[in-house]
């Protein structure tokens, strides 16, 4: 299994991101859907829950069917069906904490994959956010990840350019490389990934691949955007997420199913 415990700064308080986040989700998932054939988000659930195997307080549960067979390099779909390249994500949303665990029906216990996530209003500079054991405390690397530098998987955007983007609602950035030593608003995201795909040969490939294009380079590309979206989403509050994500559910539903109909 590899660790790593990304710290993502950004600048926004904790309870800006707890809105700014379910909105670019909600926003990515219906543009991302159904650019490729009977590929998205497929969302299942998203309710309230009060109890849970993990640990967590109450907060919100949330289950979606990743389809994404276009963006697995050939040699993680040469071990595996085309039917079987999906992942089923279960969340528990508890901000500050978060929980989110990914399944693979095909790969059963060979697969494990899951992010743990607590959120702070500082920069980058607690130790162990997520009460990690020893053991993987000693397996884990930190990576800080900086939405204003240069990236060579994850080129800028010209409208999510964090280094250009200035906010009119709320007068903040741009932010050049090293804006956190100056920034008076200032917080992270401590992200702990654990990933696993036992399967003999391709263990440490997979695991490397997983980490760096799967995951950190998802970090980076979505966190410029809800920085750079963040005149979108700064006067939104929690009801309005809540009809966003209805909103969306329905739009990602008639996307998947577009996208598999036939061609006239």
């Amino acid at each position: 299994m590899l660790i790593k415990e990304y710290r993502i700064l950004l600048p926004l308080t904790c309870e800006e991101y707890h809105i700014g986040q379910l909105y670019m989700v909600a926003k990515a998932s219906g543009e991302e859907t159904g650019k490729q054939v009977g590929e998205g988000v497929e969302i299942v659930k998203n309710e309230p829950y009060t109890d849970n195997a993990h640990g967590l307080p109450p907060g919100q549960y949330t289950e979606k069917v990743m389809h994404f067979k276009s963006k697995v390099p050939r040699f993680i779909a040469m071990l595996m069906p085309e039917t079987a390249l999906k992942l089923t994500e279960r969340s528990w949303n508890a901000f500050p904490k978060l929980l989110t665990m990914y399944e693979n029906e095909w790969l059963g216990d060979s697969f494990h994959l899951s992010v743990e996530t607590m959120h702070a209003d500082d920069r980058g500079t607690t130790y162990n956010a997520n009460n990690l054991s020893d053991a993987d405390l000693k397996a884990c690397k930190v990576d800080y990840i900086n939405i204003s530098c240069e990236d060579a998987n994850v080129k800028f955007k010209e409208n999510e350019d964090p280094r250009q983007f200035r906010s009119g609602s709320t007068g903040r950035g741009p932010f050049p490389e090293r804006w956190f030593e100056v920034s008076p608003v200032c917080m992270c995201a401590y992200k702990v990934v654990k990933l696993r795909f036992k399967v003999w040969g391709a263990q440490s490939k997979v695991e490397q691949w997983g980490q760096l294009y799967g995951l950190r380079s998802a970090f980076v590309e979505y966190h410029r955007k809800l920085v750079c979206w963040i005149d979108e989403w700064i006067t939104f509050s929690i009801q309005d997420i809540r009809r966003m994500e209805d909103d969306i559910k329905e739009v990602t539903h008639r996307k998947l199913l577009a996208s598999q109909q036939p061609q006239q």
